[in-house]
């Protein structure tokens, strides 16, 4: 069964036709490479995913910044540099001589996952909205990087202020699950994400259990209303983190290592950038009131 690496959301859409279906496309190439990998065929598609980027690189970033030009984007210097970025990156891969394929697609896989949490969830969401309801979207967050690369170390979990609480057990907590992203990523980046499979696994084992316990004591506290459906989809990540616990006993432990880097991922993007986040606004905005009295 496929996973939705890249899951399309009406927040996405700009309501210009052309820029959105070239959005959908990138969803496509992500999705694509992602399941090729867990069928194994990674490999096999990862020229024809570097040739597509190219292509997507040259006509949909053309196509965008004429429509953020079109619309007065106050940001457009900024996402030009982060565009100019990204293509680099994809004529780095095209243009290196890559005798290893395997230690390629990873790279590549990963690159994209990039891509997708920090451009198109954080820079086009904030052109989209001031293009879409003529607001200029600039959350608080950590400065703007506008070199992107893959190095030895890639942060796809960055921490940012927007996921502080005040609540320090919380916080700290969430921390911990951010480096165990980042690690397990940058261990399969250099070959090694095999090694780190059975401490991520334990990690997230305690972390299913210490920490949900943690987060949902402090909604039922302060009354969260959100609170039975997000406990819901706290049981449902715990039952998925002890099947690849039971998997790892049994089980191909290189397709288990990238099954888990992509459930990883997609907590970051859906739970804690979604679910967490209004937790978050919630418990913020009640550490605030106990501080002012």
């Amino acid at each position: 069964m496929g996973i939705l690496l890249a899951k399309w959301r009406p927040e996405y859409e700009t309501g210009d036709d052309l820029v959105d279906e070239q959005h959908k496309s990138l969803f496509s190439i992500i999705n694509s490479l992602n399941n090729a990998m867990l069928d194994g065929q990674g490999e096999v598609l990862v020229k024809k995913t570097l040739e597509s980027l190219k292509d997507y690189t040259t006509v949909h970033f053309d196509t965008e910044e004429e429509f953020m030009l079109r619309h007065n984007y106050p940001g457009y210097q900024q996402h030009h540099i982060k565009h100019e970025a990204l293509k680099n990156q994809v004529l780095k891969f095209e243009q290196e001589n890559h005798h290893n394929l395997s230690q390629l697609t990873i790279e590549v896989s990963h690159f994209l996952t990039d891509w997708l949490i920090h451009h198109i969830k954080d820079e086009d969401r904030k052109m989209i909205q001031f293009c879409c309801q003529g607001r200029y979207f600039d959350p608080k967050s950590d400065p703007v990087n506008s070199s992107i690369s893959v190095t030895s170390k890639l942060e796809v979990a960055r921490w940012h202020s927007q996921y502080e609480t005040g609540y320090t057990l919380i916080d700290d907590q969430h921390k911990s699950l951010f480096h165990a992203i980042n690690a397990l990523n940058t261990a399969m980046l250099a070959g090694r994400g095999e090694e780190l499979l059975q401490r991520t696994l334990k990690i997230l084992r305690n972390y299913t259990t210490i920490h949900f316990e943690t987060e949902e004591q402090f909604m039922r506290h302060y009354g969260y209303p959100g609170y039975l459906e997000h406990k819901a989809k706290h049981q449902r990540l715990r039952e998925q983190v002890e099947r690849f616990n039971q998997q790892e006993k049994t089980g191909s432990i290189s397709k288990l290592t990238i099954n888990v880097s992509h459930f990883l991922t997609n907590w970051l993007i859906d739970h804690i950038k979604d679910e967490d986040q209004k937790m978050i606004v919630f418990l913020r905005q009640k550490r605030q009131k106990e501080t002012l009295n």
